[in-house]
Protein backbone atom coordinates (compact mmCIF):
# COMPACT_ATOMS: atom_id res chain seq x y z
CA UNK A 1 0.00 0.00 0.00
CA UNK A 2 1.46 3.39 -0.96
CA UNK A 3 2.58 5.65 1.88
CA UNK A 4 -0.05 8.32 1.13
CA UNK A 5 -2.79 5.70 1.58
CA UNK A 6 -1.28 4.60 4.89
CA UNK A 7 -1.02 8.23 5.95
CA UNK A 8 -4.69 8.80 5.11
CA UNK A 9 -5.77 5.70 7.02
CA UNK A 10 -3.64 6.62 10.02
CA UNK A 11 -5.06 10.15 9.97
CA UNK A 12 -8.61 8.84 9.93
CA UNK A 13 -7.77 6.42 12.74
CA UNK A 14 -6.31 9.26 14.84
CA UNK A 15 -9.46 11.32 14.20
CA UNK A 16 -11.60 8.34 15.22
CA UNK A 17 -9.68 7.93 18.47
CA UNK A 18 -9.93 11.64 19.24
CA UNK A 19 -13.66 11.72 18.59
CA UNK A 20 -14.20 8.64 20.74
CA UNK A 21 -13.04 10.75 23.68
CA UNK A 22 -16.05 12.99 23.03
CA UNK A 23 -18.83 10.58 22.05
CA UNK A 24 -19.64 6.89 21.54
CA UNK A 25 -18.80 5.01 18.35
CA UNK A 26 -22.40 4.72 17.18
CA UNK A 27 -22.72 8.52 17.17
CA UNK A 28 -19.66 9.18 14.98
CA UNK A 29 -20.23 10.28 11.39
CA UNK A 30 -17.96 10.13 8.36
CA UNK A 31 -18.36 13.91 7.94
CA UNK A 32 -16.86 14.52 11.41
CA UNK A 33 -13.90 12.27 10.68
CA UNK A 34 -13.14 13.80 7.28
CA UNK A 35 -13.50 17.36 8.56
CA UNK A 36 -11.06 16.64 11.36
CA UNK A 37 -8.56 15.26 8.83
CA UNK A 38 -9.17 17.88 6.13
CA UNK A 39 -10.30 15.19 3.69
CA UNK A 40 -13.24 14.83 1.35
CA UNK A 41 -15.86 12.18 2.06
CA UNK A 42 -14.85 10.37 -1.14
CA UNK A 43 -11.38 9.87 0.32
CA UNK A 44 -12.90 8.15 3.34
CA UNK A 45 -15.01 5.84 1.18
CA UNK A 46 -12.01 4.98 -0.96
CA UNK A 47 -10.45 3.39 2.14
CA UNK A 48 -13.40 2.23 4.24
CA UNK A 49 -16.99 1.21 3.74
CA UNK A 50 -18.17 2.98 6.88
CA UNK A 51 -17.11 4.13 10.35
CA UNK A 52 -17.22 0.54 11.60
CA UNK A 53 -14.80 -0.52 8.86
CA UNK A 54 -12.39 2.17 10.06
CA UNK A 55 -12.92 1.03 13.65
CA UNK A 56 -12.14 -2.61 12.76
CA UNK A 57 -9.01 -1.53 10.86
CA UNK A 58 -7.93 0.59 13.84
CA UNK A 59 -8.36 -2.39 16.19
CA UNK A 60 -6.16 -4.53 13.91
CA UNK A 61 -3.56 -1.77 13.86
CA UNK A 62 -3.71 -1.56 17.66
CA UNK A 63 -3.00 -5.30 17.93
CA UNK A 64 -0.05 -4.98 15.53
CA UNK A 65 1.30 -2.07 17.58
CA UNK A 66 0.93 -4.01 20.83
CA UNK A 67 2.76 -6.99 19.33
CA UNK A 68 5.62 -4.74 18.18
CA UNK A 69 5.84 -3.11 21.59
CA UNK A 70 5.74 -6.51 23.30
CA UNK A 71 8.66 -7.69 21.16
CA UNK A 72 10.72 -4.78 22.52
CA UNK A 73 10.04 -5.72 26.15
CA UNK A 74 12.79 -7.60 27.95
CA UNK A 75 10.69 -9.01 30.81
CA UNK A 76 7.08 -10.09 31.19
CA UNK A 77 6.61 -7.34 33.80
CA UNK A 78 7.73 -4.70 31.33
CA UNK A 79 5.32 -6.17 28.76
CA UNK A 80 2.41 -6.11 31.18
CA UNK A 81 3.11 -2.55 32.34
CA UNK A 82 3.48 -1.41 28.73
CA UNK A 83 0.13 -3.00 27.89
CA UNK A 84 -1.57 -1.31 30.84
CA UNK A 85 0.02 2.04 29.99
CA UNK A 86 -1.21 1.74 26.41
CA UNK A 87 -4.73 0.90 27.61
CA UNK A 88 -4.63 4.01 29.81
CA UNK A 89 -3.48 6.18 26.87
CA UNK A 90 -6.25 4.85 24.63
CA UNK A 91 -8.95 4.31 27.25
CA UNK A 92 -11.74 5.73 25.05
CA UNK A 93 -10.79 3.44 22.15
CA UNK A 94 -10.57 0.39 24.42
CA UNK A 95 -13.94 1.31 25.94
CA UNK A 96 -15.41 1.46 22.42
CA UNK A 97 -14.02 -2.02 21.71
CA UNK A 98 -15.69 -3.27 24.89
CA UNK A 99 -18.98 -1.54 24.08
CA UNK A 100 -19.06 -2.95 20.57
CA UNK A 101 -17.60 -6.44 21.02
CA UNK A 102 -17.30 -7.06 24.77
CA UNK A 103 -14.38 -8.97 26.23
CA UNK A 104 -14.15 -10.99 23.01
CA UNK A 105 -13.13 -7.78 21.22
CA UNK A 106 -10.44 -7.06 23.80
CA UNK A 107 -9.24 -10.67 23.61
CA UNK A 108 -8.90 -10.37 19.85
CA UNK A 109 -7.12 -7.01 19.98
CA UNK A 110 -4.78 -7.48 22.93
CA UNK A 111 -2.01 -10.12 22.73
CA UNK A 112 -2.61 -11.46 26.24
CA UNK A 113 -1.74 -14.98 25.14
CA UNK A 114 1.75 -13.80 24.24
CA UNK A 115 2.21 -11.92 27.53
CA UNK A 116 1.06 -14.94 29.54
CA UNK A 117 3.31 -17.29 27.58
CA UNK A 118 6.24 -14.99 28.38
CA UNK A 119 5.32 -15.15 32.08
CA UNK A 120 5.17 -18.94 32.02
CA UNK A 121 8.43 -19.27 30.16
CA UNK A 122 10.15 -16.86 32.56
CA UNK A 123 9.06 -18.77 35.65
CA UNK A 124 9.55 -22.20 34.09
CA UNK A 125 13.14 -21.31 33.24
CA UNK A 126 13.70 -19.60 36.58
CA UNK A 127 12.53 -22.66 38.52
CA UNK A 128 13.84 -25.36 36.20
CA UNK A 129 10.39 -26.92 35.81
CA UNK A 130 9.70 -29.14 32.81
CA UNK A 131 7.05 -27.85 30.40
CA UNK A 132 3.52 -29.17 30.80
CA UNK A 133 1.70 -27.88 27.71
CA UNK A 134 -1.82 -28.88 28.81
CA UNK A 135 -1.48 -27.35 32.27
CA UNK A 136 0.15 -24.22 30.87
CA UNK A 137 -2.66 -23.74 28.36
CA UNK A 138 -5.22 -24.10 31.13
CA UNK A 139 -3.31 -21.56 33.26
CA UNK A 140 -3.16 -19.14 30.30
CA UNK A 141 -6.92 -19.41 29.76
CA UNK A 142 -7.50 -18.71 33.44
CA UNK A 143 -4.98 -15.86 33.46
CA UNK A 144 -6.48 -14.40 30.32
CA UNK A 145 -9.96 -14.39 31.87
CA UNK A 146 -8.63 -12.68 35.00
CA UNK A 147 -6.65 -10.09 33.04
CA UNK A 148 -9.55 -9.37 30.69
CA UNK A 149 -11.87 -8.83 33.65
CA UNK A 150 -9.35 -6.56 35.37
CA UNK A 151 -8.69 -4.67 32.16
CA UNK A 152 -12.39 -4.25 31.49
CA UNK A 153 -12.98 -2.90 34.98
CA UNK A 154 -10.00 -0.59 34.65
CA UNK A 155 -11.02 0.72 31.21
CA UNK A 156 -14.56 1.34 32.39
CA UNK A 157 -13.28 3.21 35.45
CA UNK A 158 -13.88 0.55 38.07
CA UNK A 159 -11.74 0.29 41.16
CA UNK A 160 -8.74 -1.90 40.41
CA UNK A 161 -5.08 -1.70 41.30
CA UNK A 162 -2.76 0.76 39.54
CA UNK A 163 -0.45 -0.89 36.96
CA UNK A 164 2.57 -1.29 39.28
CA UNK A 165 0.50 -2.82 42.09
CA UNK A 166 -1.32 -5.10 39.66
CA UNK A 167 2.01 -6.30 38.25
CA UNK A 168 3.27 -6.91 41.81
CA UNK A 169 0.17 -8.95 42.69
CA UNK A 170 0.43 -11.02 39.50
CA UNK A 171 4.14 -11.61 40.08
CA UNK A 172 3.48 -12.87 43.61
CA UNK A 173 0.78 -15.21 42.29
CA UNK A 174 3.08 -16.50 39.55
CA UNK A 175 5.92 -17.04 42.03
CA UNK A 176 3.65 -19.02 44.34
CA UNK A 177 2.44 -21.08 41.40
CA UNK A 178 6.01 -21.75 40.25
CA UNK A 179 7.11 -22.63 43.78
CA UNK A 180 4.18 -25.03 44.03
CA UNK A 181 5.17 -26.63 40.74
CA UNK A 182 8.74 -27.11 41.97
CA UNK A 183 7.51 -28.61 45.23
CA UNK A 184 5.19 -30.96 43.33
CA UNK A 185 7.99 -32.01 40.97
CA UNK A 186 10.37 -32.73 43.86
CA UNK A 187 7.67 -34.66 45.68
CA UNK A 188 6.90 -36.76 42.59
CA UNK A 189 10.60 -37.56 42.21
CA UNK A 190 10.77 -38.60 45.85
CA UNK A 191 13.26 -35.85 46.66
CA UNK A 192 10.94 -34.11 49.14
CA UNK A 193 9.14 -36.10 51.79
CA UNK A 194 8.00 -33.33 54.08
CA UNK A 195 4.25 -33.23 54.75
CA UNK A 196 2.52 -30.56 56.78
Amino acid sequence: MPEYENRTRRGLSAALRALLREKPLDQLRVRELTERCGLRRQSFYYHFEDVYGLFAWSARQERALLLRRLADCVTWRQALLDLLDRAAEERAFYRAVLDRDGQAGLREMIPLEEVLEAVQLYYRNRCGVAPDRAAEEQERRCGQAVLLSLLESWVRGGAVLPPEELADALERAAERSAAGAVWQTLREKGEWNWTP
